[in-house]
């Protein structure tokens, strides 16, 4: 009987609320319009080995950019989509700030191809070896103001399109933090230092793959990382949608000023 009344409904609701895309807005489009996701720049080679920032082409070969050869990085490899501009980044606001649940399938979706494309790629990460994948969590004061975690939301979907097991709940953020867009680099490696928890041994002997919306210092998924080396993992790689443009790069003269929590 439900069935039949949603069935039932649907054109009614359709017509009150035509389908949008929740990007550009244009009507009669779907949820990320093929318009819309044809801005997306996605991040290519070259690129740091370890964090997977964009390195400025350049004769002289450099496996890693100069933040990862200074740092203790507790990841062993960093990817992201695309960069945190334009298409990409609207959509990341809408679903995270204005309730756009209509994302979550394409966003995760875009996640998925990413982690495909990995083996066609130089330095890709082991796909074929994780043994399971996990969001970087939010506090429970956080996911209560928001109404619902994103990273977990995006995990869920990755992981049912990948057939990779979802680690739920072992990876916990202890200690609320404040927004990291505001602060300095210094700032956010002191702000996310014990935030987050694994219990002893829950990972031990697995190969994680931690899944956010955006890489910025990569502290926040250092200190996650850090949490799952600590609770056993072996190995521990991080997945974002997206991550800033390199000063160098034409794309950061289109940079907006936002309200987004970075990683």
């Amino acid at each position: 009987m439900d069935q039949f009344l949603t069935r039932l409904m649907e054109p009614l609701l359709e017509l009150l609320f035509p389908p949008r895309c929740e990007v550009c807005q244009e009507l009669g489009r779907p949820a990320f319009c093929k318009d819309c996701r044809a801005e997306v720049l996605p991040l290519e080679p070259p690129y740091c080995q370890v964090c997977g920032a964009m390195l400025q082409p350049s004769p002289a070969h450099r496996p890693t950019c100069a933040d990862c050869a200074g740092a203790t990085r507790y990841f062993d490899g960093a990817r992201s989509v695309g960069l945190h501009i334009g298409a990409l980044r609207r959509a990341i606001l809408n679903y995270k700030f204005h309730n756009a649940r209509r994302l979550e399938g394409p966003l995760a979706g875009m996640l998925a191809d990413r982690l495909r494309l990995e083996t066609s790629l130089p330095h890709p990460l082991p796909v074929s070896e994780l043994d399971g994948i996990a969001p970087i969590p939010l506090h429970p004061r956080r996911r209560a103001w928001r109404g619902f975690d994103q990273a977990l939301n995006l995990c869920r979907k990755v992981s049912g399109l990948l057939e990779l097991p979802l680690v739920e709940g072992v990876l916990t953020r202890v200690k609320p933090t404040l927004p990291q867009v505001d602060l300095t680099p210094q700032q956010r490696q002191e702000n996310v230092r014990g935030a987050f928890a694994v219990p002893a041994g829950a990972l031990e002997g697995r190969n994680i793959l931690l899944v956010d919306d955006v890489y910025t210092t990569g502290a926040t998924a250092n200190r996650a990382a850090q949490a799952c080396k600590q609770g056993g993992a072996v190995r521990v790689y991080v997945l974002t949608l997206s991550r800033p443009a390199p000063p160098w790069h034409p794309a950061a003269l289109s940079l907006e000023p936002g309200d987004d929590d970075t990683a």
